[in-house]
């Protein structure tokens, strides 16, 4: 990593617990380092064998980053410990779309300002309504500006078991994960093709969505297959794109596909799988 790190390890800088007001029961909110990090539910309360949308809510200070899954050239992505009771599940975390974190020759891929990563939580049968179920999660991440320091925290939430009807808008955070899911990468649409071809430096990544594409830029889900910082030079064709892609220096061996997300103007972004042949 090309970056300085100072690792501080088991401490986190001021720990305020919030109670919010209503059904929405008891959270926690941690004031860390260059940032505040907070457990936090969709809705105000729980129902039986549904799945509830739990989110790890970043607020980071200006300048400051924090990382996407594939963090690119340096850096690492947060790592979420669920603690959950019995006959709870959590699944993987949904990752916004991130930007690009230029460094002269590098590249890193993560988030500034603020970040929702939403988890969804499946829910036994046989809740008891009025009772209180306790989450618990432990979130490590890795926070940089022109240092990188290692910070966790043990987060807690409580909610009650409700019927299930929409509760009170202003105790909840119902927009605040809309919002969030606006910044989710999309289904590659039915029609659309992708393919790649891999040459000795570089693969070309050739798009077909039916017309024109005059932007585009790929987001690699897999390391050190693309050259992160390089240019992806973009060429339209009649019916999409065909985009240049630098091999990374540390890519050793041949790569049966490109996973990643194609961006597009607008703020959309595109999950992509390209089988990739050689030419």
């Amino acid at each position: 990593m090309n970056q300085l790190i100072s690792v501080i390890s088991g401490k986190v800088l001021i720990f305020a617990l919030c109670v919010l007001s209503g059904e929405q029961g008891l959270a926690q909110s941690i004031e860390a380092h260059h940032a505040r990090v907070e457990l936090l539910s969709e809705r105000a309360s729980i129902v039986s064998n549904r799945q509830l949308w739990l989110g790890v809510h970043f607020l980071l200070e200006k300048d400051w980053h924090i990382y996407w899954t594939n963090p690119g050239d340096s850096g690492q992505p947060p790592v979420l410990i669920w603690q959950l009771p019995a006959g709870f599940h959590a699944g993987e975390i949904r990752w916004p779309h991130p930007e690009k974190l230029k460094h002269s020759q590098s590249a890193d891929y993560g988030y500034r300002d603020e970040v929702l990563l939403l988890v969804p939580v499946h829910t036994p049968n046989g809740l008891q309504r009025g009772t209180a179920i306790s989450f618990g999660v432990e979130v490590k991440w890795l926070i940089c500006r022109e240092v990188c320091i290692a910070d966790h925290a043990q987060l807690h939430l409580q909610l009650p078991v409700g019927p299930g009807a929409a509760s009170d808008p202003g105790q909840d955070h119902a927009k605040l994960f809309a919002g969030a899911r606006k910044l989710l990468p999309k289904q590659w649409p039915a029609g659309w093709k992708a393919h790649a071809t891999s040459g000795k430096d570089d693969f070309v990544l050739s798009i077909q969505t039916g017309k024109p594409l005059y932007q585009g830029e790929f987001f690699p889900l897999e390391p050190s297959q693309i050259d992160n910082g390089a240019p992806q030079p973009l060429q339209a064709t009649a019916y999409g794109a065909r985009i240049t892609l630098k091999k990374s220096d540390q890519l050793l061996k041949p790569v049966p596909e490109l996973k990643g997300l194609l961006a597009l103007p607008g703020g959309d972004a595109y999950q992509i799988v390209a089988p990739v042949t050689q030419r």
